[in-house]
């Protein structure tokens, strides 16, 4: 079995235009999914290649940056699950090494 590529990118927060950030591995691949399905935000089924097992990581090390990342408790059936919005505004710059998952 072939490992997937994981990205690399480059990336500013618009209020810091002049301050080029780099996120790599799942936290790039969190923050480009993030980006993608904007205000619907992200739970840990929302990734190709099955669940992100530590997405709470993840946004944690975004988090770092510091990013704006709220927590929305979604409640169902068997107790909650978590979906993550981004609220910063960033820019992304550069994808290198995206998946392409086979």
């Amino acid at each position: 079995m072939r490992k997937r590529a994981l990205p690399i990118i480059e990336f500013v927060v618009a209020a810091n235009d002049n301050n080029i950030q780099t996120a790599t591995g799942r936290a790039a691949e969190t923050l480009l999914t993030l980006v993608t399905r904007g205000d619907a935000g992200v739970t840990a089924f929302d990734f190709k290649g099955g669940p992100a097992y530590r997405l709470s990581a993840y946004i944690a090390a975004l988090r770092d940056i510091p990013l704006s990342i709220i927590t929305v408790r979604e409640e169902h059936d068997c107790g909650w699950h978590a979906r993550y919005v981004l609220h910063t505004t960033v820019r992304i710059i550069s994808v290198k090494g995206a998946a392409n998952d086979n």
